[in-house]
């Protein structure tokens, strides 16, 4: 009897993911030296995969032939007692100078050449030559984020600087009028007469969620002792150490939106003051946590819409998005989008809104999306009172 019927085998299918990319950084040091002795040349303005601090070593990159670049990423690895962030992604750009941030944009789209898995989240700018100097404000590097905003990169950024005009009210520069919302403006440094390590704190921001603040008082002390960067011989608090930062000081550069160190009586140690940004403080991006949460939620809601681009979309007699396809996209959406963000405390809630534009798919063939996030504020003072009482009752 010959043989009739239907065979058909089932497999299961692996769709790809997108990779998580909160932690990759990419860290640019100015004063940088090329180097040809290593396995693989150490060229300007081009842009090194490292996953270690050991990978200096393919480059021939020493504390001898250049001081700047071998701390600063042996910082990132090591930022703070108990990290190690080795097998981190972290592109090393050096230049000879930063006259201006030109290099940013195109050092960033270089880094997805074998995937967009390694694109950075974290800018990490150290710019000065010396302690003294400094050459690119946070609006240069901010313009060059928007547009990378716009190629699809998602990025925060720490600039290395010193402090900028005296401390007082008249004299201290305000780094909220620089409208900088991405960029953090770091004026400490973990060695006397030396520029900011901004290697130290780009690597503990990447060591934490993107909703957790590098100044949370929770976690251990981040260092033991750092001090003020100024950028003239003729201020007082030239190599000040933090711990012995007066209050005032403290209060001042907190109000102006400077990233730096200080004490928390009465625990042994420093923290970062906050996450600050260089844009007014009541705004909502005004802090290193709520710029890495927005960016990373802007990559998972990218990532969520591209494979509805060129697929065909149902509609109703009226021409609009059909309203159960559209229940189950939301659905879809808040899955995939927001929930891993509520999970890990990064956010309070969120809502997705989807709409045609101009209620009308087939004219327009545009979605009209919106995010709306509840954040996951921090705690920025305390006010208490402490007084005896006759009865407690």
């Amino acid at each position: 009897m010959a043989r009739t019927g239907i065979s058909i085998k089932v497999s299961n299918a692996v769709f790809g993911s997108v990779a998580n990319v909160d932690a990759n950084s990419m860290l640019i040091v100015a004063g940088a030296v090329p180097v040809s002795t290593g396995t693989m040349a150490f060229t300007l303005d081009i842009p090194f995969l490292l996953r270690s601090a050991e990978d200096l070593d393919m480059l021939d990159i020493t504390e001898d032939n250049n001081p700047h670049v071998y701390r600063q990423v042996n910082d990132f690895y090591a930022p703070k007692s108990g990290v190690n962030l080795s097998g981190t992604v972290l592109w090393l750009v050096g230049v000879a100078t930063l006259e201006d941030a030109d290099i940013i944009v195109p050092s960033v789209r270089a880094t997805v050449i074998d995937g967009f898995q390694y694109r950075p989240r974290n800018l990490i700018i150290s710019q000065a030559d010396t302690f003294l100097g400094r050459t690119l404000d946070p609006s240069v590097i901010q313009t060059e984020i928007d547009q990378l905003y716009v190629e699809g990169f998602c990025m925060v950024a720490i600039l290395g600087d010193c402090i900028r005009g005296k401390v007082n009210v008249v004299e201290l520069e305000d780094m909220s009028e620089q409208l900088s919302p991405m960029v953090a403006t770091l004026v400490v440094s973990d060695k006397m007469n030396s520029r900011a390590c901004v290697g130290k704190v780009g690597g503990f921001m990447a060591s934490i969620s993107v909703g957790t603040s590098i100044g949370d008082a929770s976690l251990s002390a981040f260092s033991s002792d750092m001090f003020f960067v100024d950028m003239s011989a003729q201020d007082v608090y030239e190599n000040t150490s933090c711990s012995s930062g007066s209050l005032n000081l403290f209060n001042e550069l907190g109000d102006k939106q400077f990233l730096f160190a200080r004490t928390r009586p009465p625990f042994n140690g420093l923290w970062l003051n906050d996450g600050a940004t260089c844009v007014e403080s009541t705004t909502a991006l005004s802090s290193l946590e709520s710029t890495r949460t927005l960016a990373s939620m802007v990559d998972a809601l990218r990532a969520f819409l591209t494979p509805f681009l060129n697929n065909k979309i149902p509609v109703n007699a009226d021409g609009d998005i059909q309203e159960g396809f559209k229940a189950v996209v939301l659905s879809q959406a808040r899955n995939k989008v927001i929930m891993q963000y509520i999970g890990t405390g990064d956010i309070s809630d969120a809502s997705i809104t989807l709409n045609a534009k101009d209620n009308d798919m087939i004219g327009t063939r545009t979605w009209e999306v919106a995010l709306s996030i509840l954040p996951a504020p921090t705690l920025r003072w305390v006010d208490g009172y402490v007084f005896y009482v006759k009865s407690l009752n």
